[in-house]
């Protein structure tokens, strides 16, 4: 019996630890590396430092763009939920009770915890109350934030810990019989979460950090971290004021020596170029994850919650060569804080500079030429003609302010030295009204003028038209053209000429013969060209079109930009003979922005070699040759030279309303300007579908862009540069625009480049 007795229990006691073995067994070897994992995480808190992105550089080495000095306030999360209280009530008890502790349970040890639990409580809230002081914000405003972050913290977990449910759930299915039950209680364990400092407030100042960093002294909770807030030094300039130099109504003579210059304060400098930053979007952690899925690459660019991401501009473009490496701050918790090998620090990298071949100084200048305040870029008495044609939309009533874009081009290397679009704003003020800026039709801030928006080109483009002719051989040098007014000798009314359309006259009259083709590029006769374009018909004409670079994008990265479109036309129409003649003044199916134009004269420069427009300073140049027949290229030179400083053309002098008369380029001894105007014929800017009056549609804005493109060197010398205005709707190239390329000519002397 006795010896059946120490069978039985020998059988049972066998029983439990063939359980308990196969338990362990379990643990050990089946799930023994996700435990030690899991236990290991709750050990180490591995956190990555913010990226310290990289400067924007003028060309003279100015800051344009930086990361300046400030701060990240964190709080560790046990003592945003208040969970460090508690846990400090449990030590302090422990220790008060000394050996007895291990002999207290239940409601009774819970107690004793709560009657240690004041003093640690007052001192979590005497943090989080001195914390609210030093940042200015209200009791509420800072319960807000640790909510928030409570939120954050608890929705994330619940992501991973529903991963590994469903996890163990498929291992258990897999298992024979089944396998266990699983809950979210089996799989839910503390994360690196619900132990590591979390921000509470992000790119403080360095006065308010030095304030954290004190607080920091005193609990322990509390930490301080050097982060990066974004600033634009030059966002906002003021611009010394000549006026001396304006057309004779506006001008003010220069001040008496010794006397402190006009200034003009201007904003949202270069505000198109540079763009701005933004919050992050899902698509963005999705372009750049910690991890990579396929090859478990760990990038330690990636993206977090709360960072800022390049929005538009060069900050857009150049996001992931502006963006530096984060840094990684790894704490290992079972070890004493005097440990050193408790803490590894990995400092972050530095995103790599950019740097622009604007100079901010030139572009200041310029944007202030075209603020409406000094008058240049407000509708004048003397910009109106002095006959408006029949048919012709009245121009816009003085003072109205114009819109424009400029562009200021180095001939040599293709390089941009300026290029403002007006009307422009701050990031401020896109921060506090965005809706001002995206939903006005008539001004769109928002658009680069210089790059992005369409502009029918006028009779900019004729240099074009007689290029591609004589190259191709469709036009011989030696011949001249009659201008009888209209190019259809029955059809007065289609095809004029510009003298025609509003004196009645024609250039052969004028100029008493055939013209040649310098003398109709400076008189800007449409007859001469609507010929060239005819010899050339429609496939020639677009092919030179394209030659100079019209459909193509410059790659600038900067934002939006319009390739230019030649000899596209509706579905309803087929492209022939009558648009290309169109296109031979630069009107019809052809448009392109004012880079465009100013690359355009900058080939007519270099004799015929077509250089990609660059901003970057750093990207290598690409160039063709466009193989121009050189006497054609000396015609054209010679045309532009004679419509700026002959009497006949059309770029060369103002009429008042008084009668007199003024050049438009102050004459100036050692600098030579040749260039041409455009008046180009635009559409009209309409109102919205009003829903109440079905087809009824306001005109918001009608009339002629002002173009003038000019090329200006040394005397004697190639041209240097090439300065290319636009102003949209203002009329006459030479009244509005011309005085406008003047001052840009006297902002290259006053920062040294002429």
């Amino acid at each position: 019996m006795f010896h059946r007795r120490l069978w039985l229990l020998f059988i049972a006691v066998a029983a439990v630890g063939l359980v308990m073995g196969a338990q362990a067994f379990r643990l050990t070897v089946v799930r023994g590396q996700d435990l030690l994992s899991a236990a290991e995480s709750r050990l180490t808190s591995d956190r990555w430092t913010p990226t310290v992105r990289g400067r924007i550089v003028d060309r003279k080495g100015r800051v344009l763009a930086k990361d300046d000095a400030s701060f990240d306030i964190l709080v560790d999360y046990p003592w945003i939920t208040g969970e460090w209280a508690w846990s400090r009530a449990a030590r302090q008890a422990r220790r008060d009770k000394g050996a007895e502790w291990s002999g207290i349970k239940g409601a009774e040890r819970e107690n004793l915890i709560r009657a240690a639990l004041p003093q640690f409580e007052q001192q979590v809230n005497a943090m989080w109350r001195d914390l609210a002081s030093a940042l200015s914000l209200t009791p509420e405003e800072i319960e807000l934030r640790r909510t928030e972050i409570r939120r954050d913290v608890q929705t994330q977990s619940m992501a991973v810990w529903g991963r590994w449910l469903e996890d163990r759930r498929e291992e258990e299915a897999g298992r024979d019989g089944g396998g266990e039950e699983i809950t979210l209680a089996d799989v839910q364990r503390p994360l690196s979460l619900h132990v590591e400092p979390h921000v509470v407030a992000r790119g403080v100042d360095e006065r308010v950090g030095f304030e954290a960093r004190r607080l920091a002294q005193r609990y322990p909770g509390l930490r301080v971290e050097a982060a990066g807030k974004r600033s634009y030094p030059f966002e906002v300039m003021r611009v010394p004021v000549d006026r001396s130099t304006f057309p004779a109504p506006m001008r003010v003579p220069s001040p008496a020596e010794g006397t402190p210059p006009e200034t003009i304060q201007i904003e949202g400098v270069a505000t198109h170029v540079l763009g701005w930053l933004r919050g992050l979007h899902s698509e963005d952690i999705a372009k750049r994850p910690r991890t990579n899925a396929e090859t478990g690459e760990v990038d330690s660019a990636h993206y977090q919650s709360g960072d800022r991401v390049g929005a538009t501009g060069i900050e857009r473009g150049y996001e992931d060569f502006l963006r530096g490496q984060r840094g990684r701050r790894i704490i290992r918790l079972d070890r004493s804080a005097d440990d050193p090998d408790s803490e590894e620090v990995i400092d972050p990298v530095p995103g790599r500079d950019t740097n622009l071949t604007l100079d901010m100084n030139l572009q200041a200048r310029v944007q202030s030429l075209m603020d409406p305040r000094l008058g240049l870029a407000s509708v004048q008495e003397w910009h109106h003609p002095a006959v408006i044609p029949v048919g012709q939309p009245p121009p816009l009533p003085v003072g109205t302010p114009l819109n424009g874009a400029a562009v200021v081009y180095e001939v040599d290397s293709g390089e941009v030295l300026a290029m403002v679009s007006t009307p422009t704003f701050t990031r401020e003020r896109f921060q506090r009204d965005a809706a001002s800026i995206l939903e006005d039709k008539v001004n769109s801030p928002w658009v680069n003028r210089a790059i992005a928006k369409p502009f029918p080109p006028g009779s900019i483009v004729k240099p074009i038209i007689l290029t591609g002719a004589v190259t191709d051989g469709q036009f011989s040098l030696a011949n001249g053209v009659g201008c009888t007014g209209h190019l259809i000798p029955d059809k007065p009314e289609r095809y004029r000429c510009w003298i025609f359309k509003q004196f009645n006259r024609t250039h052969t009259s004028y100029m008493g013969g055939p013209l040649h083709a310098p003398e109709a590029m400076a008189v800007s006769c449409n007859i001469f060209f609507y010929t060239l374009a005819r010899s050339l018909g429609p496939e020639r004409v677009v092919k030179w079109y394209r030659n100079f670079g019209v459909g193509e994008g410059f790659d600038l990265h900067i934002g939006d930009e319009y390739a230019g479109t030649a000899g596209v036309v509706p579905k309803s129409e087929q492209f022939g003979l009558p648009h290309a003649i169109l296109m031979g003044i630069g009107q019809g199916p052809v448009a392109w922005t004012p880079l465009h134009a100013a690359e355009a004269f900058a080939i007519l420069a270099r004799g015929g070699l077509h250089l990609v427009p660059r901003i970057n300073r750093d990207e290598s140049p690409r160039a063709r040759d466009l193989k121009i027949d050189p006497r054609a290229l000396d015609a054209a030179l010679e045309g532009l030279r004679l419509s700026v400083n002959d009497d006949i053309g059309t770029g060369h002098h103002l009429t008042f309303p008084d009668g007199v008369r003024e050049p438009i380029f102050t004459p100036r001894d050692d600098i030579e300007v040749a260039g041409k105007t455009g008046t180009a014929e635009a559409p009209d800017i309409l109102s919205d579908l009003d829903p109440e009056s079905p087809g009824a549609r306001e005109i918001l804005r009608e009339g002629d862009h002002s173009w003038f493109v000019v090329m200006v060197g040394k005397k004697g010398g190639r041209p240097k540069y090439v300065i290319s205005v636009v102003m949209e709707y203002a009329g006459s190239g030479g009244r509005v625009s011309g005085p406008i390329c003047n001052q840009i000519i006297n902002a290259l002397i006053a920062e040294g480049y002429l």
